[in-house]
């Protein structure tokens, strides 16, 4: 018998266990859950089977739609449809909060699987493993910055959503490591956050901006070998490639975002 919880904090070593079997990688998830769950402590839930838990799904809001993540079903209990009851009572609970659109990214493996729960596929990004260019000459000015709130308010042009919260929640774990891209009249055209192994979140208004924020990234310092997610083809046909500065010294994986049809498609 299949039933859903709500998740708690002494949840995460078994949501962890989860993801670390599905993913089959043992690389650590709690404090990625744990920082999560505090974010949005009542858009995370567990799916249990028997008296074993082999789901987790979750949700970050930001405020005009919310994101998907950290899905997982254990190998054990995968094929017989305990994905789709899972995912069927995220978007019911996400929806009965208000929140109209909702995100996701999935890797090709999943594909197949969210058309068929309403979402569908806006754009392609490819992960890159970056190393830093000998000669780079900057047009904008970087600085360190902590101000989140008009980071935020700048974001929010480009994300679409209010990112304030979880970038404080990441500050906190990555202190002095947000960067602000300035020209020369000191308008804001981009942020960069650099976390220990991700490069990210990150926006920036030009191809240039993002080229001196990544830049100056890859002179920090970090624990393993950082990668940064960057836009490639979108579903209108547009097509992304990354500041000729920084080629990829690989192509570890592609993902793609989806959001889900309106209620009225067909």
């Amino acid at each position: 018998m299949q039933s859903i919880r709500p998740m708690s904090a002494a949840d995460i070593p078994d949501a962890e266990a989860i993801l670390q079997a599905a993913h089959r990688m043992e690389i650590p998830f709690a404090n990625l859950l744990r920082r999560n769950l505090q974010l949005t402590p009542n858009c995370w839930w567990l799916l249990d089977q028997g008296n074993k838990t082999v789901g987790v799904v979750g949700a970050i809001d930001y405020e005009k739609f919310a994101h998907l993540g950290l899905m997982a079903i254990h190998p054990d209990a995968q094929l017989i449809g305990a994905g789709s009851k899972l995912l069927s009572h995220a978007l019911h609970q996400l929806e009965s909060l208000g929140h109209n659109s909702i995100t996701l990214y999935s890797t090709d493996a999943g594909l197949a699987f969210y058309p068929r729960h309403g979402f569908r596929w806006h754009c392609l990004s490819t992960e890159w493993q970056l190393r830093k260019r000998a000669a780079h000459v900057p047009t904008f000015r970087i600085l360190p910055s902590t101000d989140f709130a008009r980071i935020a308010e700048w974001d929010s042009g480009i994300f679409g959503g209010n990112r304030e919260p979880l970038l404080r929640a990441l500050n906190e774990e990555n202190p002095n490591r947000t960067l602000i891209a300035v020209d020369e009249t000191g308008n804001f055209v981009g942020f960069l956050l650099a976390q220990a192994a991700v490069i990210g979140p990150f926006a920036a208004a030009t191809p240039q901006a993002a080229a001196d924020l990544l830049q100056h990234a890859l002179t920090l310092n970090y624990e393993h070998p950082h990668a940064s997610s960057l836009p490639t083809l979108t579903s209108q046909g547009n097509r992304f490639s990354p500041p000729p500065d920084l080629p990829p010294c690989a192509l570890p994986a592609t993902s793609s975002a989806a959001k889900p049809l309106p209620n009225n498609a067909t």
